[in-house]
């Protein structure tokens, strides 16, 4: 893969944020509503074998925390999962009557070493993505995958960011509903998306400025993402 493949990854994802486009199969949505992409990360926030691992990130975040309706398409709902709690994930979609179909990076012939770089599943039709992330000293490690199916290609990437505190990074948040959740700060989803510099985010920006934010700490992590490097681990020929 060459080097503008991974900035135009890295350019359509921004920090810490997901978004895969919705072309998991021929009959798979373009987009959900944001009431529908809520429903979905509610059901997956509220459940128990879940709390503590699994962690809202992306556009969704502001909305979840509002109540209100982004008035625009979500291309999928975004989870980070400590590293360690990916078999969890996979346990709790196997028992899923309704699971549609999941691209698990494991799988991938790119992946000759079978290391997670997390997974991609339809959830009550909606694309949600689970993507591992370990924390140690500062240091952040975000991996992902891109999918065939997905993107056009198979590949392996891996964010690295230095200096990052976990309580800026990820925090428990009551949602519109009152269920306590784990979900990016706003600060990190703010600055991921100041990073990203997408023409959809302009709406997520907004509402989280009226939200209002931790200026030190947006500091901090806008700081922590200036820095980030993306490199691609593994692709597809």
């Amino acid at each position: 893969m060459q080097q503008h493949d991974v900035t135009r990854l890295r350019d359509a994802r921004g920090p810490m944020d997901n978004d895969t486009s919705s072309r998991l199969g021929a009959d798979a949505p373009r987009g959900v509503t944001c009431y529908q992409a809520k429903a979905v990360a509610l059901r997956i926030l509220g459940e128990p074998s879940l709390a503590g691992s699994v962690f809202l990130m992306g556009g969704l975040v502001p909305w979840m925390v509002s109540g209100r309706d982004s008035g625009r398409l979500h291309g999928d709902v975004d989870f980070s999962v400590r590293a360690g709690d990916m078999p969890v994930v996979r346990a709790w979609l196997a028992g899923q009557r309704d699971r549609v179909e999941v691209l698990d990076s494991i799988d991938l012939m790119c992946n000759g070493d079978r290391v997670d770089y997390g997974l991609c599943a339809v959830i009550d039709g909606v694309p949600v993505s689970f993507c591992p992330f370990s924390l140690t000293g500062g240091a952040l490690c975000q991996r992902s995958a891109a999918f065939a199916a997905l993107e056009g290609f198979d590949a392996l990437f891996e964010a690295h960011a230095d200096d990052v505190v976990e309580d800026d990074l990820i925090e428990l948040c009551a949602c519109s509903g009152g269920l306590m959740a784990g979900m990016a700060t706003l600060e990190a989803c703010r600055a991921a998306k100041q990073a990203s510099g997408r023409e959809k985010d302009s709406l997520d920006i907004a509402e989280l400025d009226r939200l209002g934010c931790d200026c030190e700490r947006l500091a901090r992590m806008a700081a922590a993402f200036e820095r980030m490097d993306v490199i691609c681990a593994g692709h597809s020929s």
